[in-house]
C-alpha cells in the first residue's frame, strides 16, 4: 500500500507542469516582433544555420543540404514578394529588394548545386549568401541602437552596437 501511495505521488508530481518565468528586464523595452524580423529568423535563418552546420561535414552532405537549401529558395523568394520592407525612401526600398533578388539567386544556385552533389559550387554559393546577408544587416538591421537582432552579432560592435 505504502508502495502504491509513493509511486502514485511520484507520478503527479512528474504529471504536474512547471511554469518557469522569466522576469523582465525593465531596462529593455517591450516591443512585438516585427514580420520581418520573425520571418528572417524562422525561415531565413533556419535551413541557411542547417545548411552551414551539414556543409561544414563532409560525410553528411545529400539530401538533407538540398532540402534545406530548397525551404532557403522558398523564403528568398517570398522575402523579394515582402510587401512592406523595412525602409522609409524609393532608394532604401531599392536596396532592399536588391538584396532579396541577390538572395532568392544565390539560394537557387545552392539548391541546384545540392541537388547535383557540387559540393564545391555549394561552398561558394553559401558564401555569396552569407555576404549578400551581412550587406543587407549593415544596412537595414539597427546596429547603432539595441537591438536584440544585432547584440551577439560580431560585428555589431564594429557598427556601433553594444550588448
Amino acid at each position: 500500500m505504502l508502495g502504491c501511495l509513493a509511486t502514485a505521488s511520484f507520478a503527479i508530481s512528474c504529471a504536474a507542469p512547471t511554469t518557469h518565468v522569466v522576469p523582465a528586464d525593465p531596462a529593455l523595452p517591450e516591443r512585438a516582433e516585427a514580420p520581418l524580423g520573425r520571418f528572417m529568423r524562422e525561415s531565413v535563418n533556419v535551413p541557411f544555420a542547417f545548411v552551414m552546420l551539414e556543409t561544414a561535414n563532409a560525410h553528411h552532405r545529400g539530401k538533407r543540404v538540398h532540402k534545406a537549401a530548397t525551404f532557403l529558395h522558398d523564403a528568398a523568394r517570398d522575402l523579394v514578394d515582402w510587401a512592406e520592407p523595412p525602409t522609409q525612401t524609393a532608394e532604401a526600398r531599392e536596396v532592399f529588394f536588391t538584396y532579396a533578388q541577390h538572395l532568392e539567386y544565390h539560394a537557387a544556385r545552392l539548391e541546384d548545386a545540392a541537388a547535383q552533389r557540387e559540393t564545391q559550387l555549394a561552398d561558394d554559393t553559401l558564401e555569396e549568401i552569407r555576404q549578400t546577408c551581412n550587406g543587407c544587416h549593415h544596412f537595414f538591421r539597427p546596429a547603432a541602437k539595441f537591438s536584440p537582432d544585432v547584440g551577439y552579432d560580431p560585428d555589431a560592435f564594429d557598427l556601433g552596437g553594444y550588448r
